[in-house]
């Protein structure tokens, strides 16, 4: 049996750290951006859902149901994300230098 050094393993870059550190540096203002632009969609799509239901066209009261129910889950979600960015900005405004 041959027995050979592992200096080989530690001497090569490690190319996968690199990309998924160039992947993971998608910016936090592109998230935020998709997470309101989806939850403006939700609440487009329960204001659309109220107006056939109130018009008299909704099939299924059910899924008008769940379609309010996810944009009043997502818009809290939102709501938190927005209480805790303003919670964090203002302990750093709060800091002394």
């Amino acid at each position: 049996m041959k027995i050979e050094s592992l200096n080989h393993l530690f001497l090569t870059p490690n190319t996968k750290s690199i990309e998924v550190t160039e992947k993971s540096e998608a910016s936090f203002s592109n998230w935020i951006n998709e997470k309101i632009t989806s939850t403006n969609d939700q609440l487009n799509a329960a204001d659309q859902a109220l107006t056939q239901l109130a018009s008299g066209h909704a099939e299924n009261l059910h899924q008008t149901m769940l379609t309010l129910e996810q944009a009043k889950l997502s818009f809290q979600y939102m709501e938190q994300i927005r209480n805790r960015l303003m919670s964090a900005y203002q302990d750093l405004l709060r800091e002394q230098i």
